[in-house]
């Protein structure tokens, strides 16, 4: 973390401590309690109109709550995917990235029916994996930049390093993703944007 910066998402690992794998397998350790926390979704269901930034707020303080949360593994992240992650993971992952529901639905592909309807099943192994990487990479970035709100903005800013895509662009698949968070970790390292 940079001196002067306050933490903001939940730095369960300092920026000197550990590698990026194990920073990254502490984030999704994380991200996986949150997803299945029966208060996030009672915040989700039984709603007309939902409002992400409250979600992004609640969710952001859930993630930096001071809780040591013991690392998961690959294979324990795949299997999890498999069985099928929460609903509320499409709603988590968008609030982290997105300021309205309007905005996060082209992402993920899927209409404001469609994405209520999972809100009460499982998502597919695609999906689930689909919105594990976009919270993966926004809880990342805010770690890593010093606040939530500065890794939303990188996720949303053409990068140069990237080819010029936004790295929200590239997290639509699985092969974008280890590109954004190999820039990211340069540019948490002082590298070029």
């Amino acid at each position: 973390m940079k001196p002067g910066v306050s933490p903001d998402v939940g730095s369960q690992l300092p920026a000197g401590d550990g590698t990026f794998a194990q920073r990254r397998s502490a984030v999704d350790a994380r991200l996986l309690e949150v997803f299945d926390d029966p208060a996030i979704r009672r915040t989700l269901t039984g709603r007309q109109k939902l409002d992400l930034p409250d979600l992004a707020e609640r969710v952001t303080a859930e993630l930096g709550g001071g809780r040591r949360t013991a690392p998961v593994d690959a294979l324990a992240v795949h299997r999890r995917l498999v069985k099928g992650l929460p609903g509320v993971a499409l709603f988590v992952a968008a609030a982290l990235v997105f300021d309205s529901l309007t905005e996060a639905l082209p992402f993920f592909d899927v209409t404001a029916k469609t994405a209520r309807s999972k809100l009460e099943s499982a998502l597919s192994p695609a999906e689930g994996d689909q919105a594990l990487r976009l919270a993966r990479a926004a809880t990342l970035a805010g770690e890593l930049l010093g606040s939530a709100e500065q890794g939303r903005r990188y996720l949303h800013t053409p990068n140069f390093a990237l080819g010029g895509a936004t790295p929200l662009e590239l997290l639509k698949t699985g092969y974008g993703e280890p590109l954004v968070l190999g820039e990211l970790q340069a540019q948490a390292a002082g590298g070029p944007v």
